[in-house]
């Protein structure tokens, strides 16, 4: 059965030179399940070690009978258990269960093995077991599934300890503990269990339930691959191209990155087809990037599947346009919450471009993706909101939408808010925190937003009178260039105590604009601007200190601290 796999974010890593080769991130521990545990919590945080008490009843007995954790609380052993059959003794005859079970007679399948479950053979118990955690021939039944992993564990099944220490993994069916489930893996592991391996391998990587160790994960994680586990092998690509814990090895790490894609491993074949697309590390091959996107994609994951869809619809990519295909692709993505794939199909619903328009489906479309975060689909929606669209027309939901896209960074929401405000179609209950989006549409080209800030100026909004000054600076919303009039008006900003005249007063000291260079009165101000957080001060501030001298940088802190102290007196 095909597992899935957590990938994190995709990322260059530099390889020994100038080439670089993709790599994505670590698989999350405990997302690639051997078989799927359905409603399975999330997984544990990577470092975090459970060691939660345990119920007395029973425990997991290692090869020589001592105890190596906790039995399931879920599922007490019976008081008339079934003699327990050791893990040498000849197997039942399984073969109608196997037979049901091929032709896909799970009931069948499971009453056989339940017929044979007084012999107490550890294989008999792994495969009910198995049946019981994927809900198949009936109900699932996870507690009863550890109970009976416990026995066959107890009796050395290596498969048997594999899926308890899933469970354990999970806290599905018993409660979760990192320790018993990394003891349950290394016992399973050094049986040969490939699962195991790199499972053990990941959690000495990590730190979870185990001390870190990259020696011993290293060498779990190459038992594993050798054994055809993709996703260790996956592991090693990126342990080997990162150099973690060993000397970064670009070659080693393209090698394993191609064995993994090989077993179809989704991540990888995504991961070896950005490296196609990029080329670097790897010659470019556009068509092998397609190859294994397409494969990807085909395999159900989600990132291909989004980025075929664009392709698709861009024409990009080595693909001719075809808004079938986009719309096919993107809606598969979209069906499994991805919030780009979810955006780009609300575009195609929202124009009509390869599909009949229904901006109602848009707008839903949208909206799904602006609660994921994405910052363009939280500005598009607001645009239904406030146009009604697809949606009942809502200005006070509309402006939420473009607060939000705004302080994500998203320039055109912020400019589309501050002419709102200019407008008098968005109230406004306090100027100053609305200054910055009105300059922003000032800066567009929106004259009305420009007499805004006159308006909000002579009203006394501090704020207003710097935004003022960097309009009259650029001769921006209609207006000429004047400096002076903008060098006046920051100057009295400044003084006033308003960090973003502060800022751009000092840029101007630094480059000698319409003033004397000064780089002791320019990091004054940015230092000024930079105890409000302003980053941007930050990195001015910074700059400046390494252009002076230790003496002009402890007079440019002295005026800072006299220009302080007289401010907060009230003595400016």
């Amino acid at each position: 059965m095909q597992c899935e796999t957590a990938l994190r974010r995709t990322q260059r890593v530099t390889m020994g030179g100038a080439r670089t080769v993709v790599l994505a991130g670590s698989l999350a521990l405990g997302a690639c399940f051997a078989l799927s545990l359905v409603g399975a919590p999330p997984v544990f945080a990577q470092t975090q070690t459970q060691t939660q008490a345990q119920p007395e009843a029973g425990s997991v007995a290692g090869d020589d009978g001592r105890s190596a954790g906790a039995a399931p609380s879920a599922a007490p052993a019976s008081s008339q258990q079934p003699p327990v059959g050791a893990v040498g003794d000849p197997a039942p005859d399984m073969s109608a269960s196997e037979a049901a079970y091929k032709r896909g007679d799970f009931v069948t399948a499971r009453a056989e093995l339940e017929k044979l479950l007084s012999t107490g053979h550890p294989q008999v118990l792994y495969r009910l077991s198995l049946l019981l955690v994927q809900g198949k021939g009936g109900a699932q039944d996870l507690g009863r599934a550890a109970e009976l992993l416990n026995r066959a564990a107890s009796n050395g099944n290596a498969d048997a300890m594999t899926l308890l220490a899933q469970l354990y993994l999970q806290g599905s069916g018993v409660p979760r503990n990192a320790a018993t489930a990394a003891q349950l893996f290394a016992r399973g592991a050094e049986k040969g269990n490939a699962t195991a391996q790199y499972f053990i391998g990941k959690m000495y990587r990590e730190g979870a339930g185990v001390p870190v160790d990259p020696i011993k994960s290293l060498t779990w994680l190459q038992a594993s691959a050798r054994q055809g586990v993709g996703e260790a092998m996956f592991e090693l690509a990126e342990i080997f191209g990162k150099g973690l814990g060993v000397r970064p090895d670009e070659a080693e790490a393209l090698k394993w990155l191609d064995l993994a894609a090989q077993t179809g491993l989704p991540q990888a074949q995504f991961t070896l087809a950005q490296n196609f697309s990029r080329g670097g590390a790897i010659a470019r091959n556009e068509e092998k990037a397609l190859e294994l996107y397409r494969a990807a994609a085909t395999a159900g994951y989600v990132p291909a599947q989004t980025l075929l869809g664009a392709f698709y619809f861009s024409g990009t990519g080595g693909l001719a346009k075809d808004t079938n295909e986009a719309r096919i692709w993107l809606s598969r993505a979209a069906e499994k919450g991805d919030p780009a794939a979810q955006t780009n199909l609300a575009f195609m619903y929202a124009t009509g471009d390869g599909v009949t328009r229904d901006e109602a489906q848009a707008a839903k479309l949208y909206q799904a993706a602006a609660h994921s975060g994405l910052p363009r689909a939280q500005a598009a929606f607001a645009v239904m909101l406030l146009e009604g669209r697809g949606v009942d027309k809502d200005m006070e939901a509309a402006e939420v939408w473009l607060q939000k896209a705004a302080q994500a960074g998203m320039k055109s929401a912020g400019t589309r808010l501050g002419s709102l405000y200019a407008g008098g179609e968005l109230a406004v209950a306090d100027k100053a925190a609305v200054v910055a989006f009105v300059h922003a549409a000032a800066l567009s080209g929106d004259a009305a937003a420009r007499r805004w800030l006159e308006g909000a100026m002579k009203e006394g909004v501090l704020s207003a009178e710097g935004r003022l000054a960097d309009l009259l600076a650029k001769g921006a919303a209609g207006s000429e260039p004047d400096p002076q009039r903008a060098l006046a008006l920051y100057r009295e900003a400044a003084e006033r105590g308003d960090p973003f005249a502060q800022l751009q007063l000092g840029l101007l000291y630094a480059r000698g604009e319409g003033v004397e260079q000064d780089y002791v009165v320019a990091h004054k101000w940015v230092n000024l601007s930079a105890a409000d957080g302003n980053r941007e001060a930050i990195k001015s501030r910074d700059l400046f200190a390494s252009l002076m001298t230790p003496d002009q940088i402890s007079e440019a802190q002295r005026l800072a601290r006299e220009w302080t102290l007289a401010h907060l007196s009230g003595g400016q």
